[in-house]
Parts: structure tokens; sequence; C-alpha cells
């Protein structure tokens, strides 16, 4: 990780659990912590009123607004920054009609809503926030009153939407939500996470840790309710060094406005909540806890377009060039895909490879021999493998696999399985049926180990050979992930070494640059390429634990060890281009024309292709566009129409 994130991350986990004897504060409090910022928290109606004209006649607008505590009493926190920016409006210390109306009037008049926060019990709650007068929100929708926040996603129309404010009021028994959601416009990732009701309350320092072991991810909110309870969103942008607390007394969050003040850190974010809001279940006022994020910055660092690697075989090269670059500038920008690669070769030789990057400063410039996941992109190495001992008379595509590896299945049909019907997909596996054990080493691990070590490849085949089939071999097509990753078993047990050894030593050699990914987040730190997911899941190499893991390191249930055969390789798209100008694309043995490959995997998206006149290649480091569809017009449409318009050169 770079230096300023690794700072951050570590003074955040150093601070999490910041905690000192409670200490109750008498006196508002209003704290300068530069020049350009002001931030003040403990402020009744009237002096939050005073700071809003006063503060606005000198220039400062509002990024962080808080209402907290009972009304008629409720008080405000809030950060200002100096700095120059629309129109904008702010009301407080109304009732929700009062508020309706206010807002409805100024959306009526082109502003977007950028700041809500409420506060007292949830049917006579106090109301605060701010509209401004911005071209930049494509839409915008905000809901309150909400009894579930996760309905919010079905009143915006289908339109996706990045959340900027949260508030959940009331208390246990009777809570309520305010969601405010501006269009997301270049596919921003975020999460959130709500606690829905009073029996799904989310565990905070289990979530931060999980999300902040994703590389580049950081808190961007830490909601807080008059109850205590955190919601915290967080996003993969930079801001530079930062730190993260929750849980603060007044007097403790004035001590570290200072001290964060000495590291050049400010307040970004800052949530106040207690003082009895809760409607009955709240809690004191002398229990009021803060929520705070300091930061650099409050304005994610901008992305850098950049492209690298050369363009050479063509007969008008700078055309080439220029069209190739143009149409993965864009989708990239459309879709906020950070790193790519596309490569083109001819007869073996590269003739075109390129590495895009549009990403802030701190992530790595993508060359051409980068190496990004493959996803089912390693299939073809696995069928490369088969092909060679077929082709040395080892093996024969007939051949039924079970009886030759020693297993007796519990349905007797899957005896008659051949290499042919795993390389085909037509074995008997459905996973729309049963599922797809290549995502569930947890499952197998609990259900034939009780729990007691990761499950293994032979694990996942001696669970699989207990199960019945969902169809006879060779009487439908189900795509199986499980079926190559057999298939590397059996490569393994007639070469008696390991599938990659054999990949390497035989199918390889020393021209192609073709790893195995493997799972732990802990091996991919410095990783050039950083394989992006906003997803996480259970711990698949401890199934007795219920930690969460980035997705792409095990939070998809895959132990990528085990899987080589099927998704878990890594490679440049040169690497990919070169090798299946003498190799199936897909299929068997030697290079086949008109034929194409792609893989997709949590972290991963790849595409392989052989034209009648090039292969070519393209990696990306996450699946998380805006969608398919845009996917396929990019291998599909794009990228070979301009390969239709500049010829490789005779």
């Amino acid at each position: 990780m770079h230096p300023h994130s690794f700072l951050g991350l570590l003074a955040s986990c150093l601070l999490l659990f910041f905690s000192a004897a409670a200490v109750v504060v008498a006196v508002p409090i209003a704290i300068d912590t530069s020049a350009d910022v002001h931030t003040y928290f403990d402020l009744d109606g009237a002096a939050h009123d005073e700071k809003v004209k006063s503060l606005t006649t000198d220039g400062y607008r509002i990024i962080s607004l808080s209402v907290y505590g009972t009304p008629p009493n409720a008080n405000y926190a809030a950060v200002w920054v100096r700095r120059e920016g629309p129109a904008f409006e702010a009301i407080h210390g109304v009732d929700e009609a009062a508020y309706d109306t206010w807002l409805d009037s100024w959306r009526n008049r082109g502003y977007v809503s950028t700041h809500i926060s409420a506060t007292g019990p949830a049917r006579s709650a106090v109301f605060a926030g701010v509209v401004e007068q911005r071209t930049d929100v494509a839409s915008w929708e905000q809901r309150c009153g909400l009894t579930d926040p996760m309905t919010y996603d079905n009143a915006t129309s289908g339109v996706d939407m990045v959340v900027r404010d949260f508030r959940m009021y009331g208390g246990p028994g009777n809570r309520l939500y305010c969601v405010l959601g501006h269009e997301n416009v270049g596919n921003q990732l975020s999460t959130i996470f709500y606690s829905a009701g009073d029996d799904a309350l989310i565990d905070y320092p289990a979530v931060y840790a999980s999300e902040t072991a994703k590389r580049f991810w950081r808190p961007s909110r830490l909601f807080v309710s008059d109850d205590h309870v955190i919601t915290p969103q967080f996003v993969d942008t930079s801001v530079g060094k930062w730190v993260a607390l929750y849980g603060l007394t007044a007097a403790e969050l004035s001590a570290q406005i200072e001290t964060q003040k000495q590291q050049g850190l400010h307040p970004i974010d800052l949530h106040g909540g207690g003082g009895g809001g809760g409607g009955g279940g709240g809690v004191s006022g002398s229990d009021t806890r803060f929520t705070v994020i300091f930061a650099e910055t409050d304005i994610p660092e901008a992305r850098k377009w950049t492209a690298t690697g050369s363009v050479t075989g063509f007969g008008d090269n700078s055309g080439a060039t220029a069209a190739l670059d143009g149409v993965m500038q864009a989708w990239m920008r459309k879709n906020g895909v950070r790193q790519a690669q596309l490569a083109i070769a001819r007869n073996g030789s590269t003739v075109a490879e390129r590495g895009y990057t549009w990403a802030e400063a701190d992530r790595a410039v993508v060359e051409p021999d980068d190496v990004f996941l493959l996803a089912s992109v390693s299939k073809l190495f696995l069928h490369a493998a088969v092909s060679h001992l077929v082709g040395a008379g080892r093996l024969n595509y007939s051949t039924a696999v079970y009886p030759l590896l020693g297993y007796k299945p519990a349905d007797a049909r899957a005896n008659d399985i051949t290499v042919d019907h795993l390389l085909q997909h037509t074995a008997g596996y459905s996973r729309e049926q049963s599922g797809d054990p290549a995502f569930q080493f947890r499952n197998v691990s609990l259900g034939l180990l009780n729990g007691a070590r990761a499950a293994t490849l032979p694990d996942v085949i001696e669970y699989q050979v207990a199960r019945p089939l969902d169809f006879a071999p060779g009487s439908d097509y189900s795509y199986s992930n499980y079926g190559t990753m057999l298939l590397s078993h059996l490569v393994s047990n007639l070469t008696a070494v390991p599938y990659m050894t054999f990949l390497r030593d035989v199918v390889l050699g020393d021209s192609y640059d073709v790893r195995l990914y493997e799972t732990a987040a802990s091996v991919h730190k410095t990783d050039r390429i950083v394989q992006e997911s906003r997803f996480t899941g259970r711990e698949p190499t401890d199934p007795g634990s219920d930690r969460l893991v980035p997705g792409p390191h095990g939070g998809d249930g895959a132990i990528k060890e085990e899987c080589a055969g099927a998704f878990s390789l890594a490679a440049s798209a040169s690497t990919v281009a070169r090798f299946i100008g003498a190799h199936a694309v897909a299929g068997m043995g030697g290079r086949i024309p008109n034929a194409e490959r792609d893989g997709t995997l949590v972290g991963a998206r790849a595409s392989a292709a052989s034209r009648s006149d090039v292969d070519w290649a393209l990696m990306l480091n996450t699946r998380e566009f805006i969608s398919e569809a845009e996917f396929d017009d990019l291998r599909f449409q794009k990228i070979p129409s301009v390969l239709d318009r500049f010829p490789v050169a005779p």
C-alpha cells in the first residue's frame, strides 16, 4: 500500500478502539482547525444559526452536518471549509412537514440536496439540511421516514445511486431512516452497512476490519444514531492520510482535533449521537458520543489517464494506437475501471501491447508486462495440458475419469463421466441446481471435516462423488468450474507432479509467464495490479471463523490454490495473446480461428479471441462496471471494429 494510505490505515487501527472516561462538557464548543476549516459541535439551534450566517458571509460552506439529541434541545455538529462553490441554502430545527416544503421549493429552483440529518422521536423529529445549486448531479433522490433503509433502492426508478447522506433517527423498536443519494456517474464504488432493525445491528469493528482489508478502501462517513448505532460507508478514493474514530466524548473529540491538526489532518466527517434523542430509547445527554474522520483533504484526488506500451505491427501504427487508446479511455472513464491491458498478436508475436490506467497517483501505472487475474481464461491452459497428454498417448478423451482416479461415486452414472464430458461441460454437474463447489470450500470443510481445516481439491472431489448428479453424463450442458478442477487433479495424478509444475515445465516452458494467483490478501499487499471488488465474504481458509475477507481473496468462497484448472491463474494480456497463437483459445489442439473465451470472477474480467488475422486479449482489474452489456460492447463491437479498420501489416 502506498505510504499515505498505509499511514492512514495504521493510525486508524491504532485509534479505532480509542476510549476514555466520559466527560460531561457543560459549554458549547467551537474549534478552528485551520484558516480554511471550521469545526463545531454541541451547539444549540440558536448558536448553530449564528454560525451559518457568519460562516456563509465569510465564504465557508458545509461539508458535514449532524443534528442530535432531544428536541427542542437538539444540538448541532458541523464542518465547514472556505472555498468557492455553487450557491447553497441551509435549514434546521424544523419538523418534517416544514422541511419537506422547504426542500420542494428549492428542488423546483434546480437545487440539489447535499446534506440531511434528523433527530428526535420517530413521529416528531426535527430536521436539518443543505441544498446546493449544482449542475454536476444528473439526478438525485432523498427519502425520509423509511422503516427499512434497504427499500430506498425501490424509490430510485432503477437509477444507480451513491449514498451522499444518511440518518437513523427514532430509537429501538421505532427506528426511521433518511437516505440521500446522487446518481452514480462514472460507476463509483462504495459500500454502506445498514442496521435494519434492532435484531440486525452491525458489528462495526468487524465491518471496519474487513472493509479496510480491501486495498485503498477507507471509511468516508461514520453515521451514528442517538443510541450510538454506527452506519459506516466506505469508498476506494484517495484523500491522503486519514484517521477514523468513534465513541468519543466532547472532550476527547476536542483533544483529537488538536492532535490531528498537528499531523496536517482536519475533520471531513463529523456526527453526534446521544442526548435522549431516541424517543424513550435513547441515551442521556452526558452520553453523547461522536464519530469523526480526519484527512488531509475532503476532496478525493482526481484520476489521471495514462497509456503505456507500443503498437508496432499495423499498416498505420499511429492510427491504430489512437483508435485503441480512444476506445479504452472512453470505456474505462464511463465504467470507472482503473487498470486494464490490451494485447494483439500475430503468429505468436505481439504487434500491439498496451497498459491502461484511469486512476489516482497512488495506484501503479499499468505496464504491458503486468499480470492480471485471468478468471476462466485460465481454462485454456488446462485444455492445452490435457491436449498435450492426449497427444502423448497418456490419455484419451473417452477415458472414464473417476475409475481412473480410483473413486467410487455414489451415483453410478458418474462412473461414465469422460474427459470429453468434463471439457465440454456435459458431465452432469449443474451449478444452477446444486451450486458451484469451486465457491463452497467452507461448506465442504464443515460438511466433510467439521471445519477442522481448510478443504482441498481432493476434499471437494470426495464431497462431490458422494452427491447425485444433476443429469446423466452427455445428456445436457451446464458450465462447470468443478469439471476443470477435476481435470487438473487428473493431470497431476497422471504426471505425478503438481498441476502447476506440469503446466510450467511442459506446457509453458520459458516462453510464457503464467502464475498461480494466491488467495491470501497479505500476499498481494504490494501487487501493481489491484483486483478490485466492493464485496467481502467469509474466510474459506479458516472455516471455523466468521471473519470477512475481500472477495478476490477468499471472500467469494474459493481457495484459489485449489482452483488452478478453473480460474485462478494470472498472466499479462500479451502472454495470453501469444499463447493462443499456437493453442486453442476454446476447444482442443492448435490455434482455432473465429473462437473466443472470456472469464469473470470477483475482482477480475478477461477476454481472449482468435480472429482469422490476429489473436488478442483484454484484461480488466474488476468486473464491477456498469453492466455486462457494456463489457460485451467493448469486446464484441468496439475493439473488433478498430481491428477491422486498421489491419496488421502484411
